[in-house]
């Protein structure tokens, strides 16, 4: 058992050290080719910190833990949301979300419609006519997904172009940006059978370890390249970057569903797993909220969405755990 839980550690760890060398690379891919803050966010530094996400879910279908796949991504989605509330509190000036660019709205509401037809989805089960052994709303969220992402190609943000300042090509950055990738699918292949062990031997159970346990481990990418973005003052990339985390981590559900060959992977998790992915569509209507309305006075730094966001989350792992 400790050996189990001393890999687990062991893993993330270096989840987090891979994933925070291959995310400054991606910036400077990003910096090399003039791509504007949303794009590098949205795209770069999404793709570059749910490669963690991607690969772990795929692999615990290929495993048959449907379970530990879906808790994975619906709880990374409400961690994601955590980190944009409360990531302002490492940054030295006052970080605002209230303003920022509109296409961080339109990308909510994708969150918001992608995470209804998920929920659904897993409600309806084994009822909802499949195609094959796909569910029907796997094309659909896969083509909302890559809608969002060619309407983040069209945001003209030509502020955020800034002079190239790094001394590294683009041929080594890309190189470089390969190989912690390489780092990061490795170390996050060998997170869900040790998972498993951790849940059959605490009794704590595949949901509750997939939706804290392995989330949280693979949204530690996330969490430091947010902090990283806000530290440099370019809050447009660390939004961009979370909202387009939970944007790829539901398109990795229908990756998962044509993956998972016994039938839909809808069908065969559990229901509580709508409870994750129904808040995580509540926290995505509260951050439209407060980027069109002045967040206010903060306590402890923190605005009355981050701490939403906290207790939602929060909230989630006691339901979990007392369901599992």
């Amino acid at each position: 058992m400790a050996l189990v839980i001393f890999g687990f550690i062991g893993c993330a760890a270096a989840i987090l050290w891979a994933g925070t060398r291959l995310t400054i690379y991606a910036d400077v891919i990003a910096e090399r080719t003039r791509l504007g803050r949303v794009w590098a966010g949205m795209v770069l530094l999404a793709v570059a910190t749910s490669l963690p996400e991607l690969f772990n879910s795929t692999s615990a279908v290929v495993q048959n833990l449907p379970n530990i796949a879906a808790g994975d991504v619906a709880g990374s989605n409400i961690l994601n949301l955590a980190i944009l509330g409360i990531v302002g509190v490492f940054s030295r000036s006052r970080t605002r979300l209230h303003g920022l660019s509109r296409f961080h709205v339109r990308s909510a509401w994708f969150i918001i419609v992608m995470s209804v037809l998920a929920a659904g989805s897993i409600m309806l089960g084994p009822r909802l006519p499949a195609l094959g052994w796909i569910s029907p709303v796997t094309p659909l969220i896969l083509l909302l997904y890559f809608w969002a992402v060619r309407k983040a190609g069209t945001v003209a943000e030509t502020a955020s172009l800034r002079p190239v300042t790094t001394r590294i090509s683009l041929r080594t950055a890309v190189i470089r940006y390969i190989l912690f990738a390489l780092a990061v699918v490795t170390a996050a292949v060998l997170l869900p059978s040790l998972a498993s062990h951790v849940a059959t031997s605490t009794g704590l159970g595949n949901t509750f370890v997939g939706t804290i346990m392995v989330a949280f481990a693979t949204s530690l990418p996330e969490l430091v390249t947010a902090t990283a973005a806000v530290r440099i003052r370019a809050p447009e990339m660390a939004v961009g970057g979370l909202i387009g985390s939970n944007l790829f981590n539901l398109g990795i559900l229908g990756i998962g569903d044509i993956v998972y060959w016994r039938g839909s992977l809808f069908a065969a998790v559990q229901s509580t797993h709508t409870v994750p992915l129904s808040s995580g569509l509540l926290l995505a209507g509260l951050f439209i909220i407060i980027l069109k309305v002045p967040p206010g006075r903060r306590f402890l730094r923190i605005t009355w969405f981050g701490w939403a966001a906290i207790a939602v989350y929060l909230a989630n792992a006691l339901f979990l755990y007392a369901a599992r």
